[in-house]
């Protein structure tokens, strides 16, 4: 009996060796160096940079010792224009963009992929036009914002319908834009994301039909920043991602309160976030799916003539690895 008591008590002790060493092992883990600060564009409107608002008001950014600014454009593309032109240090913004602007310059690169979703964009049509299926569509007004996933997510939606683009007139609108003139019956269809084409077909009411759109097209929104910046942040970078684990860890636990979070950012009822919530995947990535839509969306960018190039990027000189591959090694999908 005086044995087992003996050994009942080493294994205590052990056990709280284990903790302490555990408990002082994982403070050794937290960042103890300066603030810095940052700024990140993003897309206003939208549930697609949900991570980045998350992990600021969970306090993850600070965590990692990072002051974040975050500044609002009406679309991941403008934030993505700021970053050039030095407004913001980085920015969230969709796979498109990123192409566009590969055919024009090599000076950034892609840190991070933190949503993705095959239900990104749709097409909302006005019923009283006679639309109700997607051949209906030919001989209409339609508005998209060009050189956007919504205008990709276009061009392969006419495609997997066996219509083209040339059967359609075509408006260059930002989101904001789109909602109000298919609303006053300026245009008589919208190609754009949520939550504007939730917002638009509340205020059709019964006058709004969204057409079939089964296209295979898995929309990304990615972190992006210019290669000197990555270059001389580049421990910056792994705590914003780590900052964005942890958001990304927050939302599988915690529905209901990440909802209340985005529905709070943007001014919304929590009801229409719940709705559109599980149509996306909120994850920090780089995988070879994303890759592979890059090289799509440039062999299309290419037939169409959108660019005088003839020759795909090598888009893996346009995707920075290391940040991620120090944070979440698991999270590299992509084959290099």
């Amino acid at each position: 009996m005086k044995s087992k008591g003996i050994i009942t008590v080493i294994v205590i002790v052990l056990l709280g060796i284990s903790i302490l060493y555990f408990t002082t092992w994982k403070q050794s883990q937290k960042y103890s160096g300066p603030i810095e600060k940052v700024s990140i564009g993003i897309s206003a409107t939208s549930l697609l940079p949900s991570l980045v608002i998350i992990a600021k008001e969970k306090g993850y950014f600070l965590e990692e010792g990072i002051d974040i600014k975050i500044k609002g454009y009406s679309m991941g593309k403008k934030a993505l224009e700021a970053t050039f032109k030095g407004e913001v240090d980085m920015c969230t913004v969709a796979d498109m963009p990123v192409v566009t602007n590969s055919f024009k310059r090599n000076d950034f690169a892609v840190f991070g992929t933190i949503l993705q979703g095959a239900q990104h964009a749709k097409c909302l049509a006005r019923k009283d036009r006679k639309i109700s299926i997607p051949q209906d569509i030919v001989g209409k007004k339609v508005a998209t914002s060009l050189g956007t996933t919504a205008h990709y997510f276009m061009a392969t939606f006419f495609i997997f319908n066996g219509l083209d683009l040339g059967d359609v007139e075509i408006v260059d609108l930002n989101p904001t834009e789109m909602v109000k003139a298919i609303v006053e019956g300026n245009v008589d269809a919208i190609f754009t994301w949520e939550p504007n084409i939730y917002h638009a077909e509340k205020d059709l009411g019964d006058n709004g039909v969204i057409l079939p759109s089964d296209v295979g097209y898995l929309a990304t929104f990615n972190l992006v920043s210019k290669n000197d910046f990555i270059e001389n942040n580049q421990q910056l970078l792994k705590r914003i991602l780590k900052a964005l684990i942890k958001a990304e860890e927050f939302i599988k636990d915690n529905r209901e309160e990440s909802i209340d979070i985005i529905a709070a950012h943007l001014k919304t009822d929590s009801k229409i976030i719940d709705k559109l919530w599980d149509i996306y995947e909120f994850r920090v990535s780089l995988t070879q799916a994303f890759l592979i839509t890059l090289e799509d969306e440039a062999r299309w960018f290419i037939k169409n003539k959108l660019t005088s190039k003839t020759e795909v990027p090598n888009y893996l000189d346009y995707i920075y690895m290391d940040a991620l591959e120090a944070s979440k090694p698991k999270a590299i999908e992509i084959i290099h």
